[in-house]
């Protein structure tokens, strides 16, 4: 198989970015199957209504809906949290699917290709195009720097995270229950 890029990444680096990126689908699926049900819209409805959203506008929209709904304040801050999971990774998955990745400084590790070794006094910001300049994100280079094992630890949180959620969301009936991960 031929890498695409640079040389630094593997094929379990590539397979780690994929897991990466289906955990992040099967997240947003939850969200709209919670969508669909608080409203009582069939969820292929919600799908189309949610598809241009990205992960972060979805978890917005469905927060936004669930304080909307009369949702009990207990089972938003469940969701809430469960979904902070994921949140805090964002970043990672924005970079996945919009950066070239070069070695990092650090030994056996990856870096997206953005980070331009710039002064210690200058610090590249990094937000999804349409953040506001106040909630713009400082990124130091030990946050966007990945070893092997920092993407599988984060494949594993985010799968353990998911699993909590799903389970959650059944007993709580709040899907229609036809989201598989």
């Amino acid at each position: 198989m031929t890498r695409p890029g640079n040389q630094c990444l593997t094929e379990r680096h590539l397979a780690l970015f994929g897991a990466i990126i289906q955990w992040f689908a099967s997240y947003e699926a939850l969200i709209q199957e919670i969508m669909a049900s608080a409203t009582g819209a069939d969820t292929a409805c919600i799908r189309l209504l949610t598809s241009g959203l990205n992960f972060a506008a979805k978890r917005a929209a469905l927060l936004n809906l669930l304080r909307h709904r009369a949702i009990p304040l207990h089972q938003c801050e469940r969701i809430q949290n469960h979904l902070r999971v994921p949140d805090t990774h964002t970043s990672l998955l924005h970079d996945i699917l919009h950066s070239a990745w070069i070695p990092g400084k650090q030994s056996e590790s990856i870096q997206p290709d953005w980070i331009l070794g710039l002064l210690p006094t200058v610090r590249p910001m990094h937000a999804e195009p349409d953040t506001l300049p106040g909630n713009f994100i400082e990124r130091y280079e030990d946050r966007v720097s990945y070893t092997l094992e920092d993407l599988a630890e984060i494949v594993e949180i985010l799968t353990e995270n998911h699993k909590r959620f799903s389970d959650y969301l059944a007993e709580t009936r709040l899907t229609h229950g036809s989201s598989k991960a």
